[in-house]
Formats: structure tokens, C-alpha cells, sequence
């Protein structure tokens, strides 16, 4: 498929970075349930796979109390020990058998409940550990159970303000409007803003000490989200941040993902500097961008990740090793940002590649997701999200009411795209999707956009119809589209996407936009009826 060149706003010195993806996919077979652990491999320091086999002691909870940590165990058969006890380990999220520091221990029994400190922000912090219960064996510590982690950090936030939802309807907005109001003018409910690690960790001007080590994060970079993120929510709009991690500073990188072919790269869960960075970076943006310097409800934990060799490069077609590094990425985010702002929300991130055939460079949307599930099940299941980019096939068919053989309304469909959205919907109903209160996952539609280039009643009518096909849907939550102007290098390839010109000149998709949303909707869904030659409305699938 063609190469897509997408220019997104970002926090840099001109506020725009050019990056690059080829839209391909491979399915690889999706994770079984069960246990997850991580064994030794040649291309990583933990290889992460899922174990159906049966512990001995069974950890049914690892939760905050007050100023404590409570992890409870159950043993139908409870394993054999040389001194009769069960040892706690607090492990780091490289860390795997009986390596980690004791924390607690309990007598062997059919169950058992350990209690110490959580030590939040400071040296001995317990707040990003696994636990594993472990016994003693000819004089040596033996792990007799999988690991899990915490699963309410969000306990322990200060900043507890509710949500700002005002609706559904998203724009990438032009960096040089920003400092307008046009996105109040158009009706913008949602936005988005990508966040730069690597540059904000490579540089400094802001000292940050957290669990007992001081960081030094870019003024500049900081300076950028502060003002984007405040414009934004001046006129009203829900902010959404993506983190990535760009060149800048290669401590955050994935040692597999050093130096390779891509603009992002895999976090660094594998060595103690990057994941301890990783750990203070997130609870310091979300600590800041909870208030007086903006605020961001959501955040987004990498780009169209299953698309590994080009948006989360990580050198390594294997699945299970790709993914379990990813999750244990996601859990340092996770916990740092809940930490701190108990109401925002964490998503992981796919692209519209759902089931198609295999590739060297991809893994497929379901396969992906699926292991992430287990894996994240398997060790405490706590409230993420998923954020979906539901572009055409081909990126620049502009007509979004039919991708033809691409897109069925089954589970093995090749793409997901606004005209099947319900099946990444269906499949996040199924019980073992659901978040821990039961409910389905929420799903943003965080980038989607169609191209002008073939006419501007046809990009027009697309956008009024996803947005319908959206607002029809109840577990998504927002669409974003892309972009508020036009970007030069998308025009070399096809692709249009701006309601407004490379000069701010308004196409007619402008006022469909503008008003897709309002009391004077109808008008423009009967216009955009006439250029599709059927109902919008019949063409709509409700969930």
C-alpha cells in the first residue's frame, strides 16, 4: 500500500514533524489466557509468553490501602518450604524469578495477605513494582507463583477533577492557528498533541526529583506543551497527548529499537536508567498537565504500535516478546499518570490493520490486542483503553462509506475502518475485554482523515458520515480528524486532508464540519445523502 507521510502537531521548535509509515500488517496468532512470565532470549533480556500452566499460590490482589500496599495469595495446595514461609518479592518490571527485594512475608497456607509500605516518590517506592511470591528451597528462593501488579494507583492522586467532556468531534489543529480561535469557531470539542520524550529527556531547565533521583526535562519543550495544551483548553476542547519516544535521548529507547529506521521507537523496559526516566517523565507530565499548565484528560501510550517497523520500531518479529515489552511500558505510564490524575485516561494504540495476512514489519490489530489483553489480565487487569485510527483503504479513497473488499462487517475482516467501526467495538464487548467495572473499553478514534484531492463534496460527505457513524457508536468515545489545513508533503502523495487550504482557504468540508454536530446537521447529512446517491442515516451502525 502506499507510503503515507503524515505531518502531526508535536512539541518542537516549529511545532511540526514530518514522519513517515507504510500501511502493512501481519497476523500473528493471538495469545492464549493464562499466566504471563518472561524467560531469558537471545534477542532481549526478557522474552515475554503467556503460561496456561497452574502455580501453586494463586495472587488474586495487589491494591493500595491507606499507605500500604496489600497483596493477597491463595493456595489450594500449598507448596512445600524449608522454613514454612511465604516470601514477597517487589520486582522492577525487568526483573524476573526470585531477583527483587523482599517486602514481606506470611506463614505457608491455603492463603495469605501481605501488608508494608507503598513509599510513594521516594527511594523505596513500591508503586511500578510486580510482586511474586517466592519460598525457600535447599537455602535458595524459589518463585512459586506469576506476578502482578498494583491496579489502583489512581488512589494516591492529588489532582481528582472531573473530566472535561463536551463531545465527540476532534481536530489536529494548525499549529500557526493556535493562537486563534478558530478551533472554538468550528465547534471543537477534542484534540490532540503529540509529546516528544526523547527531546524533552535529552535536554534541561526544569529539575524534577522523584523516587529519590532528580531529572532534568527540556524549559523549551515545556514551554511548547504548556501553551498548546492551555490554547486548547481556553476554547473548550478535551485534550489528548500521545507519548513517543523520538532520537533524543536513547536511555528511554528500547535497547532492540537504538538507531533503527524509524521516527519512534519501543520504551526502554529492559535496563534500570530508562525505565526509572520513563517512571519520572510520566508522573511529571501528568502531574503538570493536570491544572494551572494545561490539563489533559487522555494519553495515549505510542503510535499504531502493532505497526512496529515503522511507528514503535522494536527489532524483533517475534509477538510475544514485541508485546510483553510494550505492556510493561504501558504499566509505568499507567501507574505514573493514574498516580496523579486519578480521571485521565490511558490508551494503547492500533492501526486499521485488523486481520490481514502476515508481514515481516506488522502484527496484526487483533493479534496484538488480544495478547496485550491477556498479558495485562494475567497480572492485575486494570482500566486501559484503546485509541484506533480507522483511515480508508486506500489512504486516499476519499469515500468513507465504502472501502469495498477491504473492509467486512465480520472479525476477519483485513481493515477496520469508520464503516466497520463496530467490530473493534463487538470484540471489545466480549467478557474477557472487559475493564475491571465490567463496562466496555472506551475507544477513541484519535487520527482519521480523507483527501479532497478527488473532488471536495466527496471529502465533505465522508466527514459528516464518519462523525455520524461515530456519534451511532456508544463505546466510542471521540474521532479526531486530520488535519484543520492541508499539509504540503500529503499533497505529493494524494492526500488532502485539511478542511482548510494550504493558505487557510476554506473547503466546502469546512461548514460540514462546523456543523455536523448542531441543531443545523440535517442540511448538510441531506447534502451529503445526495453525493453518496443514499440515505446517510440507513447507512449508519448502531452499537
Amino acid at each position: 500500500m502506499k507510503k503515507r507521510t503524515l505531518v502531526r502537531l508535536v512539541a518542537t521548535s516549529c511545532a511540526v514533524v514530518l514522519s513517515c509509515s507504510l500501511l502493512h500488517a501481519g497476523v500473528l496468532p493471538g495469545g492464549s489466557e493464562g499466566a504471563v512470565s518472561y524467560a531469558k532470549g537471545k534477542n532481549s533480556k526478557a522474552v515475554a509468553t503467556v503460561s496456561t500452566a497452574a502455580d501453586p499460590v494463586v495472587l488474586t490482589g495487589a491494591v493500595i490501602q491507606g499507605g500500604n500496599v496489600v497483596v493477597s495469595a491463595q493456595s489450594p495446595a500449598p507448596p512445600a518450604a524449608d522454613d514454612g514461609l511465604y516470601h514477597l518479592l517487589a520486582q522492577n518490571v525487568y526483573e524476573n524469578g526470585a531477583l527483587g527485594k523482599e517486602v514481606a512475608q506470611a506463614g505457608v497456607g491455603a492463603s495469605a495477605n501481605f501488608s508494608f509500605p507503598l513509599a510513594k516518590n521516594s527511594a523505596n517506592s513500591n508503586l511500578f513494582k510486580k510482586f511474586t511470591v517466592c519460598v525457600k528451597r535447599g537455602g535458595v528462593l524459589v518463585p512459586v507463583s506469576s506476578s502482578r501488579y498494583l491496579t489502583n494507583p489512581e488512589v494516591t492522586a492529588t489532582h481528582t477533577a472531573p473530566r472535561a467532556v463536551a463531545g465527540k468531534k476532534g481536530l489536529l489543529p494548525a499549529a500557526e492557528l493556535l493562537s486563534g480561535n478558530s478551533l472554538k469557531q468550528l465547534g471543537v470539542k477534542q484534540s490532540i498533541y503529540n509529546v516528544l520524550l526523547g527531546s524533552i529527556c535529552s535536554q534541561g531547565g526544569i529539575p524534577y526529583t522523584y523516587n529519590g533521583k532528580t531529572y532534568q526535562f527540556s524549559s523549551g519543550m515545556i514551554a511548547q506543551l504548556d501553551y498548546a495544551f492551555s490554547r486548547m483548553n481556553a476554547q473548550g476542547i478535551q485534550v489528548t497527548a500521545v507519548l513517543l519516544a523520538n532520537p533524543g535521548d536513547p536511555s528511554i529507547v528500547h535497547p532492540l529499537s537504538r538507531g533503527g529506521p524509524a521516527p519512534y521507537y519501543a520504551f526502554n523496559t529492559a535496563e534500570a536508567a530508562g525505565v526509572e526516566k520513563l517512571q519520572a517523565v510520566a508522573s511529571f507530565l501528568a502531574q503538570r498537565y493536570s491544572g494551572a499548565h494545561g490539563r489533559v484528560d487522555n494519553w495515549i501510550v505510542g503510535n499504531e504500535v502493532n505497526a512496529r517497523g515503522d511507528w514503535h520500531f522494536m527489532n524483533t518479529g517475534d509477538l510475544g516478546i514485541f508485546t510483553g515489552e510494550y505492556a510493561r511500558a504501558f504499566r509505568i505510564f499507567y501507574n505514573g499518570i493514574r498516580s496523579e490524575n486519578a480521571n485521565a485516561r490511558v490508551y494503547m494504540c492500533i492501526d486499521q490493520q485488523w486481520a490481514r495476512a502476515s508481514s515481516p514489519k506488522y502484527f496484526s490489530g487483533v493479534s496484538f490486542l488480544s495478547l496485550f489483553n491477556d498479558m495485562m489480565t494475567a497480572e492485575g487487569n486494570i482500566d486501559w483503553h484503546v485509541a484506533m485510527h480507522p483511515y480508508n483503504v486506500p489512504l486516499y479513497s476519499p469515500m468513507a462509506w465504502n472501502n469495498g473488499k477491504y473492509a467486512s462487517h465480520s472479525q476477519a475482516t483485513p481493515y477496520i475502518t469508520i464503516q466497520n467501526i463496530e467490530v473493534l467495538t463487538d470484540y471489545l464487548s466480549q467478557p474477557k475485554l472487559l475493564a475491571p467495572n465490567g463496562q466496555v473499553r472506551s475507544v477513541l478514534l484519535s487520527e482519521v482523515g480523507y483527501t479532497s484531492l478527488q473532488g471536495e463534496p466527496l471529502q465533505a460527505a465522508s466527514l459528516i458520515y464518519a462523525y455520524k457513524q461515530a456519534e451511532a457508536n456508544s463505546h466510542v468515545d471521540g474521532i479526531i480528524f486530520s488535519r484543520e489545513m492541508d499539509a504540503p508533503s500529503e499533497i505529493a502523495q494524494g492526500l488532502a486532508n485539511g478542511i482548510c487550504g494550504v493558505g487557510g482557504a476554506h473547503k466546502q468540508s469546512y461548514a460540514y464540519f462546523q456543523f455536523m454536530d448542531t441543531p443545523e446537521a440535517g442540511a448538510y447529512i441531506n447534502n451529503a445523502s445526495a453525493i453518496i446517491g443514499a440515505d446517510l442515516n440507513s447507512l449508519l451502525i448502531r452499537r
